[in-house]
């Protein structure tokens, strides 16, 4: 009788016992089912939206990913840092100094299926004559609208298709593998000689076939300012607008491959300040690019013809720019490189030469970097070559120069 009394009072209790922990399995297995599907989600959201960045490498790192009903969104910061020795020193630098190469913030949006946003923006750092500065630059910011892979409408600032090397890097130095940009792909405030970024709108594509793919970008833009210095995000000096278009070819059956070629037509307006800018400058600048990607061997090589034809003095000016750039990554954390690179240009240009951007120069460069992990790395980069120089009356002479580059560079 004890017996079935006791058993009469825990049964209710083991029931309830029971019930309970069945109810906990269940909120939990829905909790994991839940949790599960938002990191699939979120992989996806990173695949999809990376996916639409084209020809970029914003995809790599740690992408911190944000999803808002059909928004769904990758926000990324880079940053680097350093100490460069020079010899002969660099003006208002001295032989070896620190920097703080600035911080970018990189976002992309995808909303639905076919529209995409983008904004870059960098904090950097200026040298003066005294003392340095910072200050906020918007470097890239656009909109675009993907109605299938053959065509792909975009407005707005975008650093433009003229080089691979800019159209793979931007400004993130964590995703480059070296410490510096070749001449061809350096900035318009940073010595460049081509423009790096352009305002305007953007038709892009690619057409599959059986031997691979073709791609194709026509870019009408606002054209370069005045002074090589400039860029035109919010206005153009005159109504000629810049044109550039490109074919690029991707075969099928090998590691990724890219050969490319692309032109640009311009028509720079005259400086009024400037006795000898007092009419325009045509100017075309035609790029042929190649990139492979090997399971551990990376090439990337670019040359650029720039032809000008000055109004004022009736004179033509031809320049070439080319670098050759090779890595090979040991494994997953080191990867020496070399790189050989080349500016030839005409002296007297009237465009180039009040900046001295009308000298010849060459490098080669030797270098590796070491990703200790998986969103920093160290580069270690010396630089030797000879470059023009001009002094005060005008005179130019060769110098040759040494440097040795450290960086440290990341990405959240």
């Amino acid at each position: 009788m004890a017996g079935r009394i006791l058993l009469l009072v825990l049964l209710p209790a083991a029931l309830a016992v029971a019930q309970d922990d069945g109810a906990r399995m269940d909120a939990l297995e829905k909790e994991n089912a839940e949790l599960r599907q938002r990191v699939e989600n979120l992989e996806g959201v990173q695949q999809a939206v990376a996916s639409d960045v084209e020809d970029t490498a914003e995809g790599l790192g740690l992408n911190m990913v944000v999803k808002r009903g059909s928004v769904w969104g990758i926000f990324q910061l880079f940053g680097d840092t350093g100490v460069t020795y020079a010899s002969p020193e660099l003006p208002n630098r001295g032989e070896a100094f620190f920097f703080d190469g600035g911080i970018d913030l990189f976002f992309t949006a995808r909303v639905g299926d076919h529209f995409q946003v983008l904004s870059e923006t960098v904090f950097l750092s200026s040298i003066g004559t005294t003392s340095d500065s910072s200050k906020f630059d918007q470097e890239r910011l656009w909109g675009a609208y993907k109605f299938s892979d053959l065509l792909q409408l975009k407005l707005g600032l975008e650093h433009g298709p003229i080089s691979r090397w800019n159209n793979l890097y931007h400004h993130g130095k964590w995703l480059e593998l070296t410490v510096t940009r070749p001449f061809l792909a350096r900035f318009e405030g940073d010595g460049g000689i081509l423009p790096m970024h352009e305002a305007g709108v953007e038709a892009r594509g690619a057409i599959p076939f059986a031997k691979g793919r073709l791609t194709y970008v026509f870019f009408l833009s606002n054209g370069r300012g005045p002074q090589v210095t400039d860029v035109e995000e919010f206005s153009d000096h005159n109504d000629a607008k810049a044109i550039t278009g490109g074919l690029g070819f991707e075969p099928m059956g090998t590691h990724p491959l890219w050969v490319a070629v692309f032109v640009r037509w311009d028509e720079i307006p005259p400086n009024a300040a400037d006795p000898a800018r007092l009419r325009s400058i045509g100017q075309i600048v035609t790029t042929l690019q190649v990139d492979y990607r090997g399971e551990r061997i990376q090439v990337l090589s670019e040359v650029a013809f720039i032809s000008g034809s000055d109004r004022t003095s009736s004179t033509d000016f031809d320049h070439v720019a080319a670098y050759f750039q090779v890595g090979y990554s040991l494994n997953d954390e080191w990867t020496p490189y070399f790189r050989f690179d080349i500016r030839d240009m005409d002296q007297g240009d009237p465009y180039y030469s009040p900046v001295n951007r009308d000298l010849d120069a060459y490098e080669i460069v030797g270098g590796v970097r070491f990703d200790f992990v998986e969103n920093a790395a160290i580069k270690l980069e010396i630089g030797f070559g000879e470059r023009e120089e001009r002094d005060g009356g005008g005179v130019v002479s060769d110098r040759g120069y040494i440097r040795v580059g450290f960086q440290l560079s990341f990405v959240f």
